[in-house]
């Protein structure tokens, strides 16, 4: 399968609010401020070893990694323990705890029982693509307020300088094409992910998935950086990861930056203009370039969304905890 991978709302409450009042009234007047670049690219993959680290905020750590599980069990073990039960998130009498697993059991494989299975699996993930795109969002509201900034006729200082120029870089913008920037500085669904990372990783079984952590079916072409796929078309790898939520972030990168999923990230921006939850259901339309069958992959995902009613999914937040933001930016580097 030839797919372009290489390389919710989830902040505090308030976090998502700022986001989307502020992008709405700033959008349409940074439009005469900033040209919209668009990538253009004879090989849509991008190569892992140029990947660079995206530009993070001051958010304390979380100490709940989930290490040392080697078994399914010992993992519902430490789900129950936390009383995590995705039927008490689905009805908002619950937020997702803040357990995240390192890497998937290998005795994930042997678990015949398909509810149980998935279960365990969305369990695992949901946490882990959360806390990315509190990551992200985190970023986004501190352009946000830069951007409010420079659109008052007010002067940044120079750490807040660097660090639009470091978060540009980072997400492959020219420096000061704020428009684009905040196109592309944005969460990702939390219902299209785990679908996606559902198919990509044959719910979590995978050989790839086990012992690369790699949940997206990611390519690389620079050896080593990955796993040899028994059958392969090419000298292709399978991109492999530290941890779990390092194939999260390499996932979210992706959609973000990627030249073939700018219609993504055009029809993303649109629903938070319109306030707008995220639409797995219609953003995976823009999503045919991540793999070769592009239309019946688009459907195989739509089928996996409706199936588990992942979209009841979509506004889950992380337990909260304190979330240092520095509006001046004046402990950036």
């Amino acid at each position: 399968m030839n797919r372009f991978k290489n390389y919710q709302l989830a902040a505090a409450g308030f976090v998502t609010v700022v986001a989307i009042i502020v992008y709405g009234a700033a959008t349409a007047v940074s439009n005469d401020l900033n040209k919209v670049m668009e990538k253009k690219s004879a090989d849509l993959s991008i190569a892992v070893s140029d990947v660079q680290q995206l530009a993070i905020s001051n958010i304390e750590e979380d100490k709940t990694s989930i290490r040392l599980i080697n078994t399914v069990e010992q993992l519902r073990d430490r789900f129950s323990a936390a009383s995590f039960e995705l039927r008490a998130v689905r009805n908002g009498k619950q937020s997702v705890p803040r357990l995240f697993a390192d890497t998937l059991p290998a005795d994930l494989k042997l678990v015949s029982e398909v509810s149980e299975l998935k279960q365990t699996f969305f369990r695992a993930l949901l946490p882990l693509i959360l806390k990315v795109n509190e990551e992200i969002l985190a970023d986004r509201v501190k352009l946000e307020l830069l951007q409010s900034t420079l659109l008052a006729g007010q002067e940044i200082n120079d750490v807040q300088s660097k660090w639009l120029y470091n978060l540009s870089k980072s997400y492959d913008v020219t420096p000061g094409n704020i428009t684009e920037l905040l196109n592309r500085v944005d969460a990702v669904s939390p219902a299209l992910a785990l679908a996606q990372a559902a198919q990509e990783s044959g719910w979590g079984r995978s050989r790839f998935a086990i012992k690369g952590n790699a949940l997206f079916g990611q390519r690389t072409w620079d050896k080593g950086f990955g796993m040899v796929p028994k059958r392969r078309s090419g000298k292709y790898e399978v991109k492999s990861f530290p941890s779990l939520i390092d194939s999260v972030r390499s996932y979210a990168r992706n959609l973000n930056i990627h030249s073939a999923y700018r219609d993504f990230r055009l029809l993303r921006a649109d629903m938070r203009v319109k306030n707008l939850v995220l639409n797995p259901y219609h953003l995976v339309g823009t999503l045919q370039a991540y793999s070769e069958h592009r239309d019946v992959y688009v459907q195989t995902i739509r089928k996996i969304l409706r199936a588990d009613r992942l979209e009841e999914l979509e506004t889950t937040q992380l337990e909260s905890r304190s979330v240092r933001v520095e509006p001046s930016l004046s402990s950036a580097s």
